[in-house]
């Protein structure tokens, strides 16, 4: 029987050092995208999947973040918080996360970005809650390999895009890990389901020369020893801001203000 998913784990931990220097006196997470904080479109992209509990694993440099959105009250909604130090690396928040998801799946969330469904269609992230609540999954985007943006994470290759589009999931093993001859890429979109394994694999996941722990490293180790992930790209029209760089948040406050 398929598990609902109810919980979700929020990483708003890091320093914001590619939007300096503003961030030295307000969270990039905090910064007004429309008329909300970024992180605030996250919120109500997680409460319209039907996430009723979150917590936000933050920096003690954040205190504007539990400030402003206190107990979640306001939200119908259930709001924790736990500390992680600067420099940890984005796997860091899930570790930090492991005894508050009590064994459950749970989706995990960058709070620097923000995603866009199409007017009038079902949002992406309540897509993948609705369809992976036992796998582990993921939202992508699928990018032409020799027209990559800065910034991006890559996942594995993958296949050109269908003539007709619409949503539609594909599975990842260890073939298509090898990005050498890939024409398309699966690029993540910073919206998760994970489960009790990923705490295992970020355990067992070598930390990057300058100490950090990346989520993705584990993700494509527990692929290359045989697991499989399923992907869910996004739609030609549902946008995604990796607002953790000046460019993509000023694209994000351009399509949020009209």
């Amino acid at each position: 029987m398929t598990r609902t998913i109810t919980r979700a784990v929020v990483a708003a931990g890091g320093a914001g050092s590619k939007m300096s220097p503003i961030t030295r006196i307000l969270p990039k997470e905090m910064l007004p995208a429309g008329r909300k904080p970024i992180l605030e479109h996250l919120v109500l992209e997680l409460r319209d999947a039907g996430i009723d509990s979150v917590l936000f694993v933050i920096s003690s440099h954040k205190p504007q973040i539990p400030a402003y959105f206190g107990s979640g009250t306001e939200y119908g909604m259930d709001f924790s918080y736990r500390v992680q130090d600067d420099g940890a690396g984005p796997g860091a928040p899930i570790l930090a996360a492991e005894t508050w998801t009590q064994g459950q799946p749970f989706v995990l969330a960058f709070g620097d970005n923000i995603i866009c469904p199409t007017p009038d269609g079902e949002a992406p992230l309540r897509r993948l809650v609705r369809n992976e609540a036992d796998r582990c999954a993921v939202l992508t985007r699928l990018l032409p390999a020799d027209e990559i943006p800065p910034h991006e994470t890559l996942l594995s290759s993958a296949a050109p895009p269908p003539q007709r589009i619409g949503p539609y999931a594909v599975t990842i093993g260890s073939g298509d890990l090898d990005l050498t001859d890939a024409r398309w890429v699966h690029a993540c979109a910073a919206r998760w389901i994970l489960g009790p394994f990923a705490f295992e694999a970020l355990r067992a996941c070598p930390r990057r020369p300058n100490g950090e722990l990346y989520l993705i490293d584990a993700i494509q180790r527990w692929i290359q020893a045989g697991a499989t992930v399923t992907a869910h790209p996004l739609l030609a029209t549902e946008k995604r801001f990796n607002c953790d760089h000046w460019r993509a948040y000023e694209d994000a406050v351009a399509t949020l203000r009209t």
